[in-house]
């Protein structure tokens, strides 16, 4: 393996907490990665279906919705464009976006296809966010894009904007025969607004920067610090690229529970969190050992990363705890470059302790209006 626990993981020293800072910050909530075994994948649903109306009725910005295949770690996620139009008509004024799309398993049209019927569903509240994709057993959808996968997301994302818009693009048929091809039913929305998914990598910030796109970025392997250097870097290169460098959105995911009481919090999250942890960690131990070879990490090993990542995360790296712990955290992302915050619910905290946490969501949401 090519990565040290410490990237994997991401320690960097404390982050110094921040003066009080002033600044607008709108709020969302993602849906990713429900790996409850006691919970029926209807109840899952049900769930998300309930967060989803808690959100249009007080005013948050957008819902957004993954993709994930062939894992219990968020595969009730297998198609977003289902999931929206489930919810779609239930809905008013929130906007659904995908965090994201991995691109290279699909046809452009295809998406577009799907995410046009949306958004005239929704009249107008899509937006779409692309990913290149990272886990090998979702290529059997594609497995001639795995190798080049990065590249073939490079290249998709303006067709996809093409298609949007209304122009032709030819693509190869039956015998190598190109066919132009334009996409039906039309969009209500002209332009489609582009999230691309970025976590570590310092060119991903860079190249969405120059596109003009936004980001949807996560702490996975980066703290606040790092995060503020890579968003700086996003913002020059939007400018050198002759956008406005302040319009750009930067998005950060972030594993949410707000209560009255903190001890309340620790009580709540620890056995689902860590649960939580150690399903994303399997899987991306694993993808990293396929890709650049290497021995498997013992159980010991696997121990200690889970138990460091649990302290790490709980204390600098989401929203856990009070109102006033929020408010900590809420201000270091606004001084970091972060325009949205999309809070993670679905980590596997009883739903009810959820629904109760809501109110106090709220509260700190209302902080930032």
């Amino acid at each position: 393996m090519t990565k040290t626990i410490e990237e994997l993981l991401g320690i960097y020293p404390a982050r110094q907490q921040p003066q009080q800072v002033s600044g607008a910050i709108k709020f969302s909530f993602l849906f990713f990665s429900d790996v409850r075994k006691d919970i029926s994948d209807a109840d899952k649903y049900s769930f998300m279906r309930d967060i989803t109306l808690f959100a249009d009725k007080e005013g948050f910005e957008a819902v957004y919705l993954p993709e994930r295949h062939f894992h219990e770690f968020g595969s009730i996620y297998a198609n977003s464009a289902i999931m929206a139009a489930h919810l779609i008509p239930q809905t008013r004024r929130i906007r659904f976006r995908t965090a994201g799309i991995s691109l290279p398993l699909h046809h452009p049209a295809e998406v577009v296809e799907w995410w046009a019927m949306n958004d005239v569903l929704s009249q107008g509240r899509v937006d779409l966010g692309f990913g290149s994709g990272w886990n090998k057993p979702d290529f059997i959808l594609s497995p001639e894009s795995y190798e080049n996968r990065r590249q073939i997301c490079s290249e998709s994302i303006p067709i996809v904007q093409k298609l949007w818009r209304g122009e032709t693009v030819e693509f190869a048929g039956p015998g190598g025969e190109q066919i132009p091809i334009a996409v039906y039913p039309r969009p209500l929305q002209a332009e489609l607004n582009v999230w691309l998914l970025v976590t570590q990598n310092d060119e991903g910030f860079i190249h969405a920067g120059k596109q003009g796109y936004n980001i949807f970025t996560m702490l996975y392997g980066n703290n606040l610090d790092a995060m503020q250097k890579k968003i700086a870097l996003y913002r020059n290169a939007r400018q050198e690229a002759g956008f406005d460098p302040d319009t750009g959105v930067v998005t950060l995911m972030l594993h949410t529970l707000i209560l009255q009481d903190r001890e309340q919090v620790e009580q709540a999250v620890e056995v689902p969190f860590k649960d939580y942890i150690k399903s994303s960690l399997d899987a991306h131990l694993k993808a990293a050992v396929d890709e650049n070879g290497g021995q498997e990490l013992s159980e010991i090993e696997k121990g200690k990363m889970l138990e460091y990542a649990y302290q790490r995360y709980f204390k600098t790296g989401a929203i856990f705890g009070t109102v006033d712990d929020g408010k900590d955290i809420v201000n270091q992302a606004i001084a970091a470059g972060v325009n949205e915050i999309a809070c993670l619910v679905d980590f596997g905290v009883d739903y009810s302790v959820v629904m109760e946490s809501l109110v106090h969501l709220k509260h700190l949401v209302s902080h930032y209006s």
